[in-house]
């Protein structure tokens, strides 16, 4: 669907605009997933959907061959279906191992077996029981979605787990929990007492951000290693406050009834329970589970222990718990305490506690920023600190894995200061000593690390560099070199990398780091305008310092609004993640006035050297908190933002709980003053620019403070624009959002781009 934009909707500037929106589909190979087999080698596909290629990879001994013979696969499905198959490659890019090594892989809704000589025949269709419980196999060894429990989201899409041996799936439905048969897809209840407002909830893959930005899921199993038990919890909202959502499109209004915890308010209890599968005991976990937040750790090797994390609803403190399988009692292992938050708060909602357990029996490796920077500290099983693992000027990321072979522990860091934002895979010993960086190459390495620690994956790339993706033995050493991703199709269209760049922040010392977008046909000696992507939320970095590879429509709007002659500019200021304590902890009790002043700095000091941005014609636009921002930009800073889009803004921190970690607190004593500082309604009479207000009429909370801040403008007389989104959420739909694109850039058009000085 073309969408016209100006008179010339199919000029050279608009073509590019409208090929960068889609900014993946310019892009061409460069990433290898890698799926890793038992026997220590992995199979990734290349090709796709053209010519589509399944190799296998042997980090031991280099070499690389296709797995299947593809004109073989070809004339076999060939002979079945009566035609040719579609392209040129092989006919699927994903398979199931059967038990027998023989491979299983599904076309047009159909399963197909091949044969370890290369014969295609059909998949038998179950009989009897199976197949009035499910159609094919592949439906019964797929994990299926259903609706979990959260803090903060209401419900959100999870999907089922498996058991260690494969025989069953755990899920929840109708608010209990159920086991699914992977033989023959029926399902058996495990609980009973279920229901809306006092869910049971289990572990499950969680959403997460790879180093790179890409959403990958993270996940500790729940099931016990003997896949006798599983780890589970009641989610119990039935104290806490109700919101409400109208679904603005039926035939009536349709109103629905949300539990929703604001700032101070009652958060949801989450009460942890072991399930035992064969008779359905439910022994309940002897603990606190007052106001407070509740992470699973993992078992124990024998079943018999398993540990999690109760955090404090301010994440002050957290104490890593044991707990008995057969009895339900616990004991505390440790605890730590910080004097601000020693977690981001969306990271537990993640899956992403800062704990990993150690097999063998080794206890904990506990990540902890108690010396100001993040590092790991080793704790054995009975809560005694053991030692300090690392140490330095530097943050950890994350831990990738531990080697029970070797000792060693493989971990990714902001390891060079120089470049703060680079990613590098390290190794050290679990006793201590030299830490080794094993991906010396400038930029953030994405890991794909062998399960036997035999090698790795690793893909590297830049805002400037696409990725480039080589197999390296355990030690680093390259082993295999892939092309690096081609990106002509997006230099075709006019595309330039970015401009990395580092300025002071607004108290002159401390440096922050962002990217700067060039238009099209980049001419020093013009002046353009310049629009700023916002975020600002303490929860994340914002800047991209991999090479975007999964941003589309409007997440790729830096890369598309250079193309219609804008310079784009998107930073991160003091109070976000990846660097010191000291420089994440600037948001504390403080929620905006450090934001608003860099930004404001930071794009006077980018001018400084650089007269082709027009400081006189600056837009800015942000999602979420990048709503808030924009806001807080344009009335903390009215003589400098002339334009401003803010898109599912949420203005309000007595909202939601999640602004608590970050302003003291409950909203309470000497926190008050921080909440009454961050809520933006009363500084609404300060807007100057022209404002364009977009919010989803379905996103809960997000609806209710747009409303409330248009009408405060209406009620101060300020002229701005204020876009409903009938039944969106959050994020909104295809349609939606072309729709939203299209806004932004007209208003952007009209009040920054053709500005005229006042």
């Amino acid at each position: 669907m073309s969408r016209r934009l100006s008179d010339n909707p199919e000029s050279d500037a608009q073509r590019a605009f409208q090929a960068c929106l889609d900014f993946p589909s310019l892009l061409k190979g460069g990433r290898i997933a890698a799926h890793w087999m038992a026997d220590g080698r992995f199979w990734f596909v290349e090709g796709a959907p053209e010519s589509t290629c399944i190799k296998v990879f042997d980090v031991r001994t280099g070499a690389c061959d296709p797995l299947f013979d593809m004109e073989r696969v070809r004339r076999g499905l060939r002979a079945l279906i009566g035609r040719d198959p579609p392209y040129k490659g092989l006919p699927f890019d994903t398979f199931v191992q059967a038990p027998d090594g023989e491979a299983v892989f599904s076309f047009e809704g159909d399963d197909y077996r091949l044969s370890r000589s290369g014969e295609v025949s059909r998949a038998l269709k179950p009989s009897g029981i199976e197949l009035a419980t499910a159609r094919d196999r592949k439906s019964r060894t797929t994990p299926r979605s259903f609706l979990q429990s959260s803090y903060f989201h209401g419900v959100f899409p999870a999907t089922e787990v498996l058991s260690p041996d494969g025989r069953w799936f755990a899920g929840i439905r109708d608010f209990n929990l159920y086991l699914r048969s992977t033989a023959d897809g029926r399902a058996t209840p495990l609980t009973a007492d279920g229901e809306s407002g006092c869910s049971w909830d289990i572990e499950t893959p969680r959403l997460g951000m790879a180093a790179d930005g890409r959403v990958v899921t993270r996940q500790v199993n729940p099931w016990s290693p003997d896949g006798l038990r599983i780890f589970a919890t009641q989610f119990d909202k039935r104290q806490v406050g109700v919101i409400t959502r109208t679904h603005l499109l039926n035939a009536t209004d349709d109103v629905e009834r949300i539990y929703w915890t604001r700032s101070g308010e009652t958060l949801p209890e989450v009460v942890p329970f072991v399930i035992y599968t064969m008779d359905r005991r439910a022994i309940r976990i002897q603990v606190d589970t007052n106001d407070c937040m509740m992470s699973f750790l993992g078992w124990a090797t024998n079943s018999e222990q398993f540990y999690f994390i109760r955090f404090s609803r301010d994440v002050k403190s957290a104490t890593v718990f044991e707990a008995d399988a057969l009895t339900g009692n616990t004991r505390a292992l440790f605890s730590e305490n910080g004097e601000t938050f020693i977690r981001i708060q969306h990271d537990l909602f993640c899956g992403r506690t800062g704990g990993t357990l150690l097999p063998g029996n080794l206890g904990f490796l506990w990540e902890s920023e108690r010396d100001g920077w993040k590092h790991l500290y080793h704790y054995d099983m009975e809560g005694n600190l053991v030692r300090r693992v690392t140490e330095g000027g530097w943050p950890v990321v994350e831990v990738q894995g531990f080697d029970e072979a070797t000792g060693s522990v493989y971990f990714l860091a902001h390891l060079e200061q120089r470049r703060p934002y680079d990613i590098q895979l390290c190794r050290v010993s679990l006793v201590g000593g030299k830490i080794e960086t094993l991906t010396p190459e400038e930029g953030v390495h994405d890991i794909q690390m062998a399960p036997d620690f035999s090698g790795f994956v690793d893909t590297v790339s830049r805002p400037d560099a696409p990725p480039t993706s080589s197999i390296r033995d355990i030690d680093g050493k390259p082993v295999h070199r892939f092309a690096p991703m081609s990106i002509s199709a997006l230099e075709a269209v006019g595309w330039t990398p970015p401009e990395e760049f580092c300025v002071k922040a607004a108290d002159s010392r401390t440096d922050i780091w962002g990217l700067l977008y060039k238009p099209r046909n980049f001419d020093p000696t013009k002046s353009y305008p310049v629009i700023e992507y916002i975020y600002g939320g303490p929860q994340l970095s914002w800047v991209p310092h991999a090479f975007p590879t999964n941003g589309a429509g409007m997440w790729a709007l830096t890369q598309a609004l250079p193309q219609l002659g804008y310079v784009c500019v998107v930073l991160d200021a003091r109070g976000t993640p990846e660097r010191s304590k000291a420089f994440h902890d600037v948001v504390f009790k403080e929620w905006r006035r450090h934001v608003t002043d860099d930004h404001a700095t930071a794009l006077k000091g980018l001018a400084k050297d650089r007269p082709w941005m027009d400081l006189c014609r600056v837009g800015i636009w942000g999602h979420s908190w990048g709503g808030y921002f924009t806001f807080a930009c344009m009335v903390d800073a009215p003589d400098l933002y002339r334009a401003g889009v803010s898109s599912a803004p949420g203005y309000d921190p007595y909202d939601a709980f999640i602004y608590e970690p970050y302003l003291g607190g409950k909203p309470a004593g000497h926190n008050k003053a921080a909440y009454e500082d961050a809520q933006l309604y009363r500084d609404a009479s300060g807007l100057k620019g022209k404002l364009l207000i977009l919010a989803g009429s379905d996103d809960v909370s997000v609806w209710h403070s747009a409303a409330k801040m248009t009408n405060t403008l209406i009620e101060a007389g300020k002229d701005h624009e204020f876009v409903m989104l009938p039944g969106q959420h959050h994020a909104f739909a295809a349609l939606h959002e072309r729709y939203v694109i299209d806004k932004i850039v007209r208003h952007f058009n009209r009040y920054v781009r053709d500005a005229l000085e006042d």
